[in-house]
């Protein structure tokens, strides 16, 4: 009865939480909002205390103590030793022992050239060199007519050097057997010489031996030592026989830096093989002392030259001078000098310098008396450099080409003798723009201000030009290409009413070289492009637009 009552009072307590929402619904009245809800919050406050500490409290530190037991651990790792580093060698480029060049030209102009090598070596190097070139070609004289002409060259020689410690010995030996047909003919003359009278052959056989520092530095006594003999022989009977020794050398010294040269020469002359008919010896000695820095230098010294010819002592003195000033460093270098020596001119060179020469003519040394000269050079760029000189020469016993006279055919030369004062001007310029390109321009012009006995220098030009050029395309196409130019000279006329000037020549060349691969090579050569029609000498004409193609094999 009691719990009946209990759940009774619980369920009116649930029936009337239930009706009386009910019943406040029906008894809801309007509410209006005049404006937004805005809700405050009041301020709160803040309690301004800052805790202190009335009182001290003692703490004690406890103590901490501690002791360590080292052991060792066994790693299982092991270190490995590390190879030291080491400079890579750079890849040496191959090298072949040797190289054959053939060609053909027009006007019948064979060439043949074989160059044999050592490859690399530390003890040495040596290597040989056979080369024929000829021209079998006619050419129209000034008179009109076609006269044989050209050339017949050919050269063996052997080469080679021994490294011994600081010093390397050196050798060369070879023989040569050249000809040259000497067509000029005088015009006025209705003559033709065939070729076999017209030809003049040349023979040399030569030597040398030579021993020269390797030393690194300037302050070992630097040294260069050579001998030399060769004989010549022109037409055969008329020969000679050449000796020469020199030796120089260098040393710098806490304050200047001493140096020189001394060494002689023998020229004997003989006709029908065993008859010596004249002998000319020459020495020389030229001691020097220089002073510098990196800003400038100074040398000073003197040439002393002796003569024998014919029992006679000549003996010549000349000044030497030099000074050099960095006014900026590689831009901008002046330099002056004064200088002098004697030249000696023996069969072979007069031969080299104009193959149709007098056979056997003997040429006096010339006398150099006094070289002054000033100039000015530097390198711009890497890619550009430049050199200007001026020069004034006072030489005695100068010689100029004439035609002989003596001979009816005047197709020979003989020279004639004068004292002149030479004023010259020079002057180069190097173009580099990449490591494939280069140009290179030289010129020269020649005033003799003074002449004591000449009219006039004799098949000398008043200037000479030239511009070469190279262009190396990916190692693959090779262009060479030449431009020469040599002013007007004049020649001793035997006929006064002839002109007595050879016009301006101007030639130009050009070279292509096509590289198939580094073992073969095509190449073509053009000689005279534009045709020209200039002189060699007086009435020699030369020839005319010449092509010659060919090809390398190095084996």
């Amino acid at each position: 009865m009691k719990q009946f009552r209990i759940y009774s009072k619980r369920l009116l307590v649930w029936v009337f939480g239930c009706l009386l929402p009910l019943a406040m619904m029906g008894q809801q009245k309007e509410v209006r909002v005049v404006k937004p809800y805005s809700p405050t919050l009041s301020g709160a406050q803040k309690i301004d205390l800052l805790p202190s500490l009335d009182e001290e409290i003692e703490f004690e530190v406890p103590e901490i103590s501690y002791q360590l037991y080292p052991k060792l651990y066994d790693s299982q790792y092991r270190v490995e030793p590390i190879k030291a580093a080491r400079m890579v060698k750079m890849p040496l480029e191959r090298l072949y022992k040797s190289e054959l060049t053939l060609g053909m030209g027009n006007y019948l102009t064979p060439l043949a050239e074989l160059t044999i090598n050592q490859l690399r070596s530390r003890n040495g190097t040596f290597g040989l060199n056979i080369k024929h070139h000829s021209m079998n070609g006619k050419l129209r004289l000034d008179n009109d007519q076609k006269v044989p002409a050209g050339f017949n060259e050919n050269d063996f020689n052997i080469y080679g050097s021994r490294f011994i410690k600081k010093n390397v010995f050196d050798y060369t030996a070879g023989a040569s057997y050249n000809s040259y047909v000497h067509y000029g003919v005088d015009p006025s003359l209705d003559t033709m010489l065939n070729r076999e009278d017209a030809v003049q052959p040349y023979f040399t056989a030569q030597g040398a031996l030579g021993l020269h520092s390797m030393h690194a530095d300037s302050f070992h006594v630097n040294y260069d030592g050579a001998l030399e003999y060769h004989y010549f022989s022109h037409q055969f009977d008329q020969s000679e026989h050449g000796a020469k020794a020199a030796f120089e050398f260098d040393k710098a010294l806490r304050v200047v830096d001493i140096g020189g040269e001394l060494g002689g020469e023998w020229l004997g002359h003989l006709s029908d093989w065993d008859t010596l008919v004249g002998s000319q010896t020459t020495f020389w000695l030229n001691p020097y002392v220089a002073k510098g820095s990196s800003q400038w230098r100074f040398t000073a010294g003197f040439n002393v030259y002796g003569t024998v010819t014919g029992g006679e002592f000549t003996p010549h003195i000349y000044p030497r001078a030099t000074f050099t000033f960095n006014m900026v460093e590689e831009v901008i270098v002046p330099y002056f000098g004064v200088n002098g020596y004697l030249e000696t001119n023996s069969f072979r060179s007069t031969v080299e310098e104009n193959p149709y020469v007098v056979p056997g003519l003997t040429v006096r040394p010339t006398d150099h008396k006094l070289i002054g000269y000033f100039g000015l050079k530097g390198r711009f760029s890497r890619a550009l450099a430049y050199n200007l000189k001026a020069s004034y020469s006072i030489i005695d016993d100068a010689y100029f080409y004439v035609n002989d006279n003596s001979d009816p055919l005047m197709n020979q030369f003989r020279v004639v003798y004068d004292d002149v004062t030479l004023a010259t001007l020079h002057g180069e310029l190097s173009v580099r723009p990449s490591e494939s390109f280069k140009i290179f321009l030289k010129g020269n012009c020649y005033s003799y201000a003074t002449m004591v006995s000449l009219d006039q220098p004799w098949n000398k030009p008043k200037f000479d030009i030239s511009l070469q050029a190279r262009y190396n395309m990916a190692d693959k196409i090779i262009l060479n290409v030449g431009f020469y130019t040599i002013g007007a000279r004049y020649y001793e006329n035997f006929d006064p009413s002839l002109e007595e000037t050879l016009p301006l020549t101007f030639d130009a060349n050009l070279g292509l070289e096509y590289r198939y691969s580094k073992l073969l090579s095509f190449w073509a050569r053009f000689n005279n492009l534009a045709a020209q029609k200039y002189y060699l000498y007086n009435q020699y004409p030369a020839y005319r637009f010449r092509v010659m193609l060919g090809f390398k094999y190095a084996l």
